[in-house]
């Protein structure tokens, strides 16, 4: 008697109780995930210089410093876009296998029970065949 209230209490904590937890814990490692890559912050400064890196204007008038100017700006506003995605696209693979870990979670969480009982099942077949 005292067998079937444990296992229907675990039962009931396995398939309701602990869906929510691992839910909980799955939101976090997503959030954490999305900041850890700045995803949102990265996406605002998408066009930005990289590092600020900027070359400043000289008072004079002169056609060397304006093609400098705009040239190296022009070059380290590439090369942050250029990083940006490669971080942004380093994210959102991160954020994928996270998913594909999420389901596969709950796929082995929903099985383990039934995986257990015929694990013994098979060892007992086993030792005594």
């Amino acid at each position: 008697m005292l067998f079937t209230s444990i296992l229907h209490h675990y039962l009931i904590w396995h398939y309701s109780h602990a869906f929510t937890q691992i839910a909980h814990v799955w939101s976090n490692l997503f959030w954490f995930t999305f900041h850890f890559f700045s995803i949102p912050q990265l996406l605002r400064s998408y066009i930005a210089p990289w590092k600020r890196m900027t070359e400043e204007r000289g008072e004079t008038f002169n056609f060397e410093d304006l093609a400098g100017f705009v040239v190296i700006n022009l070059i380290s506003r590439i090369i942050g876009m250029i990083l940006r995605t490669i971080i942004i696209g380093a994210g959102l693979i991160a954020l994928l296998v996270l998913c594909v870990g999420i389901i596969g979670t709950y796929v082995f969480w929903v099985c383990a029970p039934a995986l257990l009982i015929a694990c013994f099942y098979y060892g007992f077949v086993l030792m005594f065949s």
